[in-house]
This record gives C-alpha cells, structure tokens and sequence, in this order.
C-alpha cells in the first residue's frame, strides 16, 4: 500500500515538474524571439525602412554598426554599467550590442506615423538618443534621428570560452 501511495505522490509531482518546465520553455522560447542576432538586426534595418517609406518619410540615413561582444556575468546589465565587484562571475553566455542609426524627414503627421510603428517593434534595443528639428521656419519639414541599441545575448563558442 505505501509503495502504491509512493508512486501517486511522484506520478503527481511529476506532472506538476512537467508543468513548471512547459512553463520556463514558453518564457524562454518568448525571449529568444526578441533577441537580436545578425539576421534579426537586417529585419530590424529593414522594417524600419519599411515604416519609414509607409509613413511617407523621406530616409536620410541608416547606419547598422557591426556587433560588439563581451563577456556576460550573473549580474551584469546591458545597459548601464555594473562594477566588476557587483557583476558576479563569469557566464558561458556574450553580449552582443550593435548601434543603429537612422535619420528621416517627412512633415509632423508623417514623423508620428513612423513612430507609432516603430514603438510596435518587439525587440531587445535601447533607444540612446533622439532628436528631432525643424528643417524650415513654418516647421512644416521635420527632421528625425534616431541612435539605438540593439541587444542579444548568445552562448560563447568554444574558442571564445578558451580566451576566458
């Protein structure tokens, strides 16, 4: 009878593993999608081009800088800056950060076309600066510059775990 009594109890806390690991998967297979490698930060250019020339924006500018890597700690943040003290060790993962640039014109109803469809990206970016300036004394031409981050954070190969 206690054998049996043994086998529900694990049966059921099995299930309740098997629920709790559906339920990381689903969180992490959320976040992997936002992350931003090579081929998601062109889509990000790409759609921001898109909404540019939606929204009846003339594009200016549109820089996407290479990747930057570093070592990724426990605590580390891809923003601002964490002491080494307080960034804890050293994980197997790197922080890759690449800067995009854009700079548009187009008239204030079209700027704020543009950035309602950039405010529905679903991505990890940070904006670092934005600007915005009228191009003649009525202020009917706007101009818009945007500097942003975009953020992924990849497992290190075996070369780079080496350097380590």
């Amino acid at each position: 009878m206690r054998q049996l009594e043994s086998g529900t109890n694990d049966r059921n806390e099995l299930s309740l593993v098997k629920a709790k690991h559906a339920e990381i998967q689903e969180i992490l297979k959320t976040h992997q999608e936002r992350i931003i490698d090579e081929d998601a930060a062109h889509a990000i250019r790409s759609s921001l081009v898109q909404f540019a020339r939606g929204s009846n924006c003339h594009l200016r500018r549109v820089d996407l800088g290479p990747a930057r890597v570093r070592q990724w700690h426990e605590k580390d943040h891809p923003v601002q800056t964490v002491t080494t003290t307080k960034r804890g060790k050293k994980t197997d993962f790197r922080l890759e950060v690449r800067e995009l640039r854009l700079t548009l014109t187009g008239e204030i109803g079209e700027i704020e076309s543009f950035l309602e469809k950039f405010e529905s990206l679903d991505a990890h970016l940070n904006l670092q600066d934005m600007k915005l300036r009228s191009l003649d004394a009525e202020g009917d031409q706007i101009q818009l510059e945007l500097a942003l981050q975009l953020f992924g954070i990849r497992r290190a190969t075996k070369e780079e775990s080496q350097k380590s």
